[in-house]
């Protein structure tokens, strides 16, 4: 850690015991060393996330949702192509 970046300030906030322990436990199943490291971590995702982004990544976000929308399409054309594979197989055939 260089000397610009070396920590040096102090955030404080309260938790209930159940918080607490419920952090508690967030670390050990992260692998985390402690609850500060934890906070930190979250604290600085959750601001990487919501903070403005450069144009390539919205374009990407963009992209990624599209993909989803795309994705949820075809499953429901497929279930739709089956469903009509089964009625036409359940019909009787006309002689």
């Amino acid at each position: 850690m260089t000397v610009e970046s070396r920590r040096s300030k102090m955030v404080t906030f309260r938790v209930s015991v159940d918080e607490y322990h419920s952090l508690s436990a967030a670390c050990v199943t992260r692998r985390v060393r402690s609850i500060s490291e934890l906070a930190r971590a979250a604290v600085q995702q959750w601001i990487k996330e919501s903070s403005p982004s450069n144009p390539l990544d919205t374009e990407l976000q963009h992209v990624e949702k599209r993909i989803q929308v795309l994705a949820q399409e075809l499953e429901r054309l497929r279930y739709l192509l089956q469903l009509q594979k089964s009625v036409s197989a359940d019909k009787p055939t006309a002689q």
